[in-house]
């Protein structure tokens, strides 16, 4: 029989023979077919979070990572199929197993963010979200691997957790040493023997593996009553080495005359070496405390009460302190000053010693009382003759103050005057000149005309005769010799 087939473009089809062998066709294509037949073949497509599963007719199994393509060949493969990659979040693993050729079996551990594509030899095992463990500048992380080991890594440090090494991560604050503090670091070495350093602040102090801090276990003050002192009540780590003070009471002190006492103070010290206080002394303020009661007790047995309370400003002295002073330089410490803060009697003693403060507190308020009357009184007549004398003194300024104002008065009339008289005199003369002036300025004018008219041949003198013809007087001069004539008017 024969046909034709049309093969499109982007296809493939198998064409099986009558004998069975075939052969592969690409589109576009026109076939002739006698006796033939024809198999459509499928293209897989892979893209790039895919991958192609192609299982062999031999058994064999192979992964093709997208993106990819594939033509199914009956002849080689039983089957093809298209898997979507494993996507691996930033906070998660997987555990990758693996089949060797010995039969044996690996395993790895693979950390997001990833895509995994297995191998055909391959299989997972997806586990919970890891966390992943961040240490900043001020922190360090503490690693506890399966086989035993610690490991202690400073920040600013990442590390994801792996369950094939380690046990546990846990994140830990570094131990801020400030400027007045120390720490005491113990290091155990390789050959098993522990030594010791001293660190002094400022610092940061992140420990190996192999060190641990010394633990202070110290005397101190009861929550319940803060002036007794009672055994590691002080639990620290950071040793201060600036000078620093407690209070004490000395308890159950005994005068010369049985006077039983409470003696309170303060003590002010300061450490100066550390390696003498390790070396000396596993609780100092138990040391100061004890050399403390001893002084005070020895200070107390030889007076009476009355000498011990006349002599209690002896306790400020550093020089009654025999004890605490030379075991506190034994232990590396200073003493610098001791306080006395008074002391505590029994109730009986206590009532007497009242009784009698109080007879003297009262003959002490009435002298006092009297005192205060007569400065009272002292106070008065000074106060009433500093009054008089500023009142005098006021009553002075007032008159001086009068006189100078009418000494101003009249200095201000006699320059009013005088000032009223030059301008007076000023506007007589500026009168007196501008009348000059004019006097002046008509004279040139009546000399300027007189001129004019001489030279127009007009007789001078018939004309002023004209112009005044009744003269005050008239002198008449008669003259034939030509003789020269002075007239003076008088």
């Amino acid at each position: 029989m024969i046909k034709l087939k049309t093969i499109r473009r982007g296809d493939r089809v198998a064409v099986w023979n009558a004998k069975g062998d075939v052969r592969f066709v690409d589109g576009p294509k026109r076939l002739l077919l006698f006796r033939e037949r024809i198999e459509s073949l499928r293209r897989y497509r892979a893209e790039p979070h895919q991958y192609l599963v192609v299982q062999f007719l031999d058994g064999r199994t192979k992964h093709v990572r997208g993106p990819a393509e594939l033509w199914f060949d009956p002849i080689e493969h039983d089957s093809i199929a298209v898997q979507e990659a494993e996507t691996i979040e930033a906070n998660q693993a997987v555990l990758v197993y693996q089949r060797q050729d010995d039969e044996s079996v690996s395993r790895r551990v693979l950390y997001g963010p990833a895509q995994y594509m297995p191998e055909a030899n391959e299989w997972l095992q997806r586990l919970d979200p890891l966390r992943r463990h961040n240490a900043e500048s001020h922190q360090y992380l503490v690693v506890r691997f399966l086989d035993g080991r610690t490991e202690h890594q400073r920040g600013p440090v990442a590390l994801w957790f792996n369950p094939d090494e380690h046990e546990s991560i846990t994140v830990e604050e570094a131990t801020p040493v400030d400027a007045h503090q120390a720490l005491v670091i113990y290091q155990r070495e390789a050959d098993e023997s522990v030594s010791r350093r001293v660190l002094n602040g400022p610092a940061q102090y992140v420990p190996e593996a192999n060190e641990w801090l010394h633990q202070f276990r110290w005397h101190g003050a009861d929550p319940n009553d803060p002036m007794h002192k009672v055994p590691r009540a002080l639990r620290f780590t950071k040793l201060r080495v600036i000078p620093d003070q407690m209070y004490f009471d000395v308890e159950d002190v005994r005068t010369a005359d049985d006077a039983l006492l409470v003696v309170q103070l303060m003590v002010f010290f300061e450490l100066e070496d550390i390696e003498k206080m390790l070396d000396q002394t596993h609780d100092p303020i138990a040391d100061f405390i004890n050399a403390l009661a001893a002084d005070v007790i020895d200070f107390a047995a030889g007076r009476s009460f009355e000498e011990f309370k006349e002599a209690t400003n002896n306790l400020n002295e550093l020089g009654e302190y025999t004890n605490l002073v030379s075991r506190a330089e034994r232990i590396g410490y200073r003493v610098n000053k001791v306080v006395y803060r008074g002391y505590v009697a029994s109730s009986k003693l206590q009532s007497m010693h009242d009784d009698a403060i109080e007879k003297r507190t009262s003959l002490k308020l009435v002298a006092e009382t009297e005192r205060q009357e007569q400065e009272l009184a002292d106070l008065k007549l000074e106060r009433e003759a500093e009054r008089e004398e500023t009142r005098r003194g006021m009553q002075r300024e007032q008159a001086e103050h009068e006189q100078r104002l009418l000494q101003v008065q009249h200095d201000g009339d006699i320059e009013r005057l005088d000032s009223d008289h030059k301008q007076e005199i000023a506007h007589k003369r500026d009168m007196q000149l501008a009348d000059v002036e004019h006097l002046h300025g008509k004279n040139e004018e009546r000399l300027r005309f007189l001129r004019e008219i001489q030279g127009l041949q007009v007789d001078l003198t018939r004309y002023l005769v004209a112009q005044y013809q009744h003269p005050d007087r008239l002198i008449r001069v008669d003259s034939n010799n030509g003789s020269q004539l002075h007239l003076h008017d008088n």
